[in-house]
């Protein structure tokens, strides 16, 4: 009737009761939409990161290749004197002299035949290699192989009584490929001497930690006591000469030269 309360004004607690479902449920309807809206940005980025991963790896790929093609294809360079000018300076406290030669010891085997097995990467037959100069002087010092100080990583025996022209008729010599001689010294240049033949291979030259160059010590002729690497005009002081066996049946050391 005119004048008479409704209902739903007549019951606050009901309508009030109806307010709070109406807000709960767009509430609930914002944050579910909320989490859809989440999921999507979420399954969005994921897509985007492994397109990109995927890029990546592909562009990767060619130029690594390429990388690989150049490095193996660097030449190789024979014997040779290196400039002083690409030695770098080093200095530090002196200390003693080269040690004397030490007695040598002898063992039964000798690398006087031919090769027994072929190496991971065989060097082609080359010339005689031209013994690299070593700047000797009336100071310089000779150290055989057997020296005290001469470091020897790897399979290395002692060759002894061979009879081929040999420093004190010995050598150390080793088979296998990654083995490496080290010797540090006091002084402003150093000569490494080894022997150059058919059965010998390539040794990569490190001074002061520094690589040098690859030296090819393979030649038709036997020649002992040859200068395959040397370096002048040093800085006084201490430095390190490091060779690694990198191919050929045998890597040998006849002798350091060592000028103060």
């Amino acid at each position: 009737m005119p004048g008479q309360p409704r209902k739903a004004d007549a019951d606050p607690d009901e309508r009030r009761a109806r307010l709070e479902r109406q807000a709960w449920e767009a509430a609930d309807a914002q944050r579910r939409a909320g989490a859809r809206i989440r999921w999507a940005v979420v399954v969005a980025g994921a897509a985007v990161v492994v397109a990109s991963i995927a890029m990546l790896t592909t562009m990767s790929r060619p130029a690594q290749s390429s990388r690989e093609a150049a490095f193996w294809s660097v030449p190789l360079e024979p014997a040779a004197p290196l400039p002083s000018s690409a030695i770098p300076a080093q200095s530090a406290a002196p200390t003693t002299s080269a040690t004397p030669p030490a007695t040598s010891t002898t063992q039964p085997a000798t690398p006087t035949h031919s090769p027994t097995r072929r190496s991971v990467a065989p060097p082609p037959p080359a010339a005689p290699a031209a013994p690299a100069p070593h700047c000797p002087t009336a100071e310089t010092a000779t150290l055989n192989d057997d020296a005290t100080g001469i470091v020897y990583s790897g399979p290395w025996y002692a060759a002894g009584r061979r009879g081929l022209g040999d420093f004190h008729d010995d050598v150390h010599a080793t088979m296998a490929d990654g083995s490496q001689v080290a010797y540090a010294f006091t002084g402003t240049g150093i000569a490494l001497f080894s022997e150059t033949y058919s059965d010998e291979g390539r040794m990569d030259i490190y001074l002061d930690e520094v690589f040098q160059r690859t030296v090819d010590t393979t030649s038709q002729v036997r020649h002992a006591q040859q200068s395959v690497f040397s370096a002048c005009g040093l800085s006084p002081g201490r430095h390190t000469i490091r060779a690694v066996k990198r191919s050929g049946t045998y890597m040998l050391l006849d002798r350091f030269d060592v000028t103060p």
